[in-house]
This record gives structure tokens, C-alpha cells and sequence, in this order.
């Protein structure tokens, strides 16, 4: 039986495959089923004990507005059930994807966010360039619709299954040698 928030041979090959795919079809997002449900109940646990407050319901990114409908834990503290899931993705990170990578890839940033019911979601946006190689999305629970898009009004929206016990992985500068604004994808998420 595999413990929990363990760098398996399963989730390993399933890194790999992943950023390999992304890598050779030159996308800047994939998903890839990653989570038990035990460890997506512990992250909900976890979750819910975190201390949250509403985001800013807009922000300006990129010269534009973006609207943020949710509530957040930022940054995340890196301890007890997050620790694991940080140390985790990084030993996973190392052993499957570090020729895709510039530099050892190291988890800077983690946010929590709680959306509830019927909210708006977060505008098209790209995070922020602190963020080097890979941004992971993990959805806990509930349904929305997160997709990367080609312009900041949301055109040629692609969605990303990121249904729960899945892994929605974003290209960052750093990755596969991709620098810049073209590193990192226009995104979204709505229909909460």
C-alpha cells in the first residue's frame, strides 16, 4: 500500500509522461491524475483549518483589471499536511522533470483558495514571474472550469480537467527554456 504524499514510481512516471507531453507538444498546461482520495480528504482537512480572508475583489495585472471572487490563505504555511505535499512535488519534480527544467525546482509559493458556490472565479491573468519552471493547480473538491487562454479577453479558451485527484501543471519561465511573458499561460478560472 502506498503511504500518503509519497514520491511513488506511479506519480514519478506520472510527472514524466506529463511534462514530457508538454515539453513535445509545446503547451504551456497539462493534467495528469496524481492524488488518492485519502490524500485529497487529508488536503481538505488541512484546508479547512487554514485561517482565510476574502481576496482583493480586483486587481490590475498586465495593465487590466481582474476580478477575483474567493477566499484565500496567502501565502500557505509550509507545515504538516502542505510540508508533505511541498516536499512531495519537489522529490517528484527532481526525479521526473529536471531536464526540462533551468534550475533545481523548488515549491517558493503556496495559496489556498475557497470558491464558493456560483462565484466568479478569478479573471484571465499570469502568475507572477517569482515563479520559476512549474505552477501546480489542485482542485480539492467542487466543480469550475480552469482554462489557459490566448488573450487577456479570455479568446480561444482551452480547458484543463482539473477535476479532484487530478494535477493541472503550468509552464513557467524556466521551463523547457521558455522565458518570459511566453512562459508562463494567460489563464482562468470560472464557472463555479
Amino acid at each position: 500500500m502506498a503511504r500518503l504524499f509519497e514520491a511513488s514510481p506511479g506519480k514519478i512516471s506520472a510527472m514524466k509522461d506529463a511534462l514530457h507531453d508538454m515539453a513535445a507538444r509545446d503547451v504551456l498546461a497539462v493534467s495528469t491524475p496524481f492524488f488518492s482520495p485519502d490524500e485529497i480528504n487529508m488536503l481538505i482537512k488541512h484546508a479547512l483549518k487554514l485561517p482565510m480572508r476574502t481576496a482583493k475583489s480586483r486587481v490590475c495585472a498586465g495593465g487590466r483589471e481582474v476580478i477575483q471572487d474567493f477566499d484565500i490563505c496567502f501565502p500557505a504555511p509550509r507545515e504538516g499536511v502542505m510540508a508533505k505535499l511541498a516536499d512531495m512535488l519537489e522529490d517528484v519534480v527532481a526525479q521526473a522533470g529536471a531536464d526540462h527544467l533551468s534550475e533545481k525546482f523548488i515549491l517558493n509559493d503556496a495559496a489556498v483558495q475557497h470558491y464558493h458556490p456560483n462565484a466568479k472565479g478569478i479573471g484571465v491573468h499570469r502568475d507572477a514571474l517569482r515563479y520559476r519552471g512549474l505552477v501546480f493547480i489542485i482542485t480539492l473538491a467542487g466543480e469550475s472550469r480552469l482554462a489557459i487562454c490566448e488573450d487577456r479577453d479570455g479568446n480561444g479558451a482551452e480547458v484543463i480537467d482539473d477535476t479532484p485527484g487530478r494535477i493541472a501543471i503550468l509552464s513557467a519561465a524556466g521551463f523547457n527554456g521558455r522565458e518570459g511573458e511566453e512562459a508562463r499561460p494567460l489563464h482562468k478560472v470560472d464557472m463555479v
